[in-house]
């Protein structure tokens, strides 16, 4: 976990990191997860090797598949981007 990274009633699996000032809440993270710099993850699963981008924001049961990339900001639920 780097500065300022919050997780709180996650699992983190071997090799999973969280960046700078990301939160994971209630979420599953696989081997070798990649979360980005603030990245806001609530209730929701990575797969292993799974990468989601710095600014992304995952909600509610979402899901992200062993090996996918999700590029810097590609999603988000909220209107404050």
């Amino acid at each position: 976990m780097h500065a300022g990274a919050r997780v709180d009633g996650s699992v983190l699996f071997d090799g999973a990191t969280v960046e700078a000032d990301a939160v994971v809440e209630r979420s599953v993270l696989g081997a070798g997860a990649r979360i980005g710099a603030g990245a806001v993850l609530r209730d929701v699963v990575v797969g292993d090797g799974a990468s989601v981008g710095a600014g992304c924001e995952l909600l509610d049961g979402a899901r992200v598949w062993p090996k996918v990339d999700l590029p810097p900001g590609a999603i988000r639920f909220s209107s404050d981007a």
